[in-house]
């Protein structure tokens, strides 16, 4: 009776752990678990169970096994990062390891009972359910607030681990093994090491997105610069060539050739036409991105429709709309340049809905766009440098707790991002 409840017992604390070690793992690397995913993993980690009770095949495996399988399930969701999966796994395996062992013997101790620190007992069992329902705790609490584990929270509990162990070695009570409480400290130790070096390469990681998200802004800007610049060129020359222009349209005039006359005349409003300054938010810069942006529809047989209700007096800043509308038609208008004729549109909305602002971009688009994961992927062959539009807008909408969503049904593709803003009181509003 005691071997069945000891057999079951480890079944259950094995796949609770198993599954919160993948919970954990899903939280930094940006991935949901979905319930085939969870249910894979179940049946991965019974299967290991079984060959334990058939085999009798020793805890270290069985670690190691865990430990494939929460590598293999992460990276089949990600499919990306190998390795820090499985540094990550290993990582976790050694810390449920050491508390485990420090719940059997602080119980021990408290209880003054040698049984809670040898594995034939059931006793022993009570330390590890003790950790087992603090990680299933845990686990609910960060899924119903959907929150992610602090990396100060977890070296809080390697130090307090370590600390742990070394208080175990000098204590008395229990006839514990100094190798087995040396290995212990040792594996701490490890396990602080470790948290340092994740901590390392995630800073490594947000310092290289970071400096990418400002490449990719520097490039919207260097754009829109050359865009304006190249109008004003054009505008330039026509006014350098005023008189000439004048002289023929006279000709034309005189000599009855009206028709001519008007077709010069609509050829030389196309440059002008191109630069005027339509009022649509009521922020300079915004506004003339969205008229080049227009402008450029036009010049490439884009049909396009604008409907805007901007709210004034906002903390939206310029640079942060800019961003988001910059990215949001640099990409319609590149889908929309491949698509058929019927599908060759771009649609802007803009909707303000009490302090909820709305921008909504769609387009046709010419093939199904590409996803991975359930997130969109660059069609550009130099993913190094592309791809990163819509972390832009997304890194953008969050100043304002905002939405990046994106959908994509019978040619039309839709882009739209939700924006909470606050009213800003001016000199003009006090009185």
């Amino acid at each position: 009776m005691t071997d069945n409840i000891q057999i079951f017992s480890y079944f259950f604390t094995n796949e609770l752990r198993l599954l919160f070690g993948l919970f954990l793992i899903a939280r930094p690397a940006g991935f949901s678990l979905k319930w085939k995913t969870l249910l894979l993993a179940g049946a991965a980690g019974c299967l290991v169970n079984i060959l334990q009770a058939v085999l009798s095949l020793p805890s270290v495996v069985i670690l190691a096994f865990e430990v494939l399988i929460i590598t293999a399930i992460a990276w089949y969701c990600r499919r990306e990062k190998l390795n820090l999966f499985l540094f990550l796994a290993i990582f976790y395996e050694i810390g449920v390891g050491l508390w485990d062992f420090l719940s059997q013997a602080g119980l021990g101790i408290l209880l003054h009972s040698e049984k809670f620190v040898r594995l034939d007992t059931l006793e022993s069992l009570a330390g590890i359910w003790l950790i087992r329902s603090i990680m299933l705790g845990t686990a609910l609490l960060l899924a119903k607030q959907q929150e992610k584990l602090s990396m100060h929270l977890i070296s809080a509990v390697i130090v307090l681990g370590l600390f742990g162990t070394v208080t175990l070695s000098e204590q008395t009570i229990l006839p514990l093994q100094e190798d087995q409480t040396g290995t212990w400290i040792i594996l701490s130790m490890v396990l602080l090491f470790s948290a340092l070096f994740y901590r390392l390469i995630r800073q490594r990681e947000m310092e290289l997105e970071i400096a990418q998200l400002k490449q990719e802004r520097t490039d919207i800007l260097e754009r829109d610069y050359q865009t304006l610049n190249r109008t004003y060129a054009d505008n330039a020359k026509l006014y350098h060539d005023l008189h000439n222009h004048i002289e023929t349209i006279y000709q034309c005039l005189t000599q009855g050739d009206i028709p001519e006359a008007v077709k010069y005349c609509e050829d030389l409003r196309t440059p002008i036409r191109d630069i005027s300054h339509t009022v649509w938010t009521g922020d300079k810069t915004v506004d003339y991105l969205i008229s080049s942006k227009i402008a450029l529809a036009n010049q490439q047989q884009i049909r396009t429709k604008v409907n805007i209700e901007y709210p004034h007096n906002t903390n939206i800043r310029s640079i942060d709309l800019t961003t988001i509308l910059g990215n949001l038609l640099d990409n319609a208008l590149e889908a929309a340049t491949m698509a058929p004729d019927e599908l060759r549109f771009l649609i802007l909305t803009i909707r303000r809905i009490n302090d909820m602002l709305i921008i909504k971009v769609q387009n046709g688009y010419g093939d199904t766009p590409t996803q991975e994961n359930g997130k969109l992927q660059t069609s550009k062959t130099d993913k190094t440098f592309h791809g990163w539009g819509l972390k832009s807008v997304q890194t953008a909408a969050d100043r304002y707790d905002g939405a990046v969503s994106t959908d994509y049904q019978d040619g039309i593709f839709q882009s739209v991002v939700t924006l909470s803003f606050k009213p800003v009181k001016t000199e003009s509003s006090l009185f």
